[in-house]
Parts: structure tokens; C-alpha cells; sequence
């Protein structure tokens, strides 16, 4: 039976290239993304064409609800869900003289928020340990 994996943030950049390289470890791969759905088809492509298994699916990993349905969507889809990769993360550059709290508030709610929300879902899900450890990249 073939193991599935889930990775936020995976359309591009280090997602992408973890996404892959799960898919040549014969890993069914759910590519998660928030907003660039083709370069999320463009992953899933990638895999796909190379005889692996993937998924595209969108979900904004600081909405409690998206994150959910990405959780599902995957089980509905694989089965069951073995590894997950919290690789969604934002890096908004701006002088702190501006005062751009906006920006700042929106840095802390995907890469903290999201990242608490993600390894919260995995837990509720089952399969994975109470202890369940941050791996980010």
C-alpha cells in the first residue's frame, strides 16, 4: 500500500522539491497551496508524469475550517495520511519604522498560526503521536 503525504506550502520553492522527492519514494503526495493554483498543477504534473500519485488541493493553512478540509479531501482521496510537512511560510520584508502591522500579523498567522493549526489537525486526524514534533524546512 503506498504511503501518503501532505505538504503546506508545496506549489513551489522547497515544497515543490520535497514534493518531488516524496513522489520518487513512491509517497502519494498532496500538494497544498493557498492561492497559485497552476504552479500547483504544475507540481502535480511533475509527479504525475513521472508515474507517481499527487494531488492538488488549495486551503489556507491559518483558517481552521481550509485546514480541515485539507485533511479530508486527503483522506477521502489516499486513505490515510503517514507524513505531513509544514513548509507553508511567508517572509514579508519591510523596515520596522514603517510600522506595517498588517504585515507583520499576517508573517505570524501563517507561519505560527498555520503551523499550529496543521500539526493540531494531524493529531485530531489519529495515526500520528500525541507528541507530534515540528519539522519545518
Amino acid at each position: 500500500m503506498r504511503k501518503t503525504a501532505i505538504l503546506t506550502g508545496a506549489s513551489r520553492g522547497i515544497g515543490r522539491t520535497i514534493a518531488r522527492r516524496l513522489a520518487a519514494d513512491e509517497f502519494a503526495v498532496v500538494v497544498n497551496y493557498a492561492g497559485y493554483a497552476a504552479n500547483a498543477d504544475k507540481v502535480v504534473n511533475e509527479i504525475t508524469s513521472a508515474g507517481g500519485h499527487a494531488l492538488a488541493i488549495q486551503a489556507d493553512v491559518t483558517n481552521p475550517e481550509d485546514v480541515k478540509q485539507l485533511f479530508e479531501k486527503t483522506i477521502n482521496a489516499f486513505g490515510q495520511i503517514e507524513v505531513f510537512v509544514n513548509n507553508a511560510g511567508i517572509m514579508r520584508l519591510s523596515p520596522i519604522a514603517k510600522g506595517d502591522v498588517e504585515g507583520f500579523d499576517k508573517v505570524i498567522a501563517t507561519n505560527l498560526r498555520g503551523t499550529f493549526l496543521v500539526l493540531s489537525q494531524a493529531v485530531q486526524c489519529g495515526g500520528f503521536a500525541q507528541e507530534a514534533r515540528i519539522a519545518r524546512t
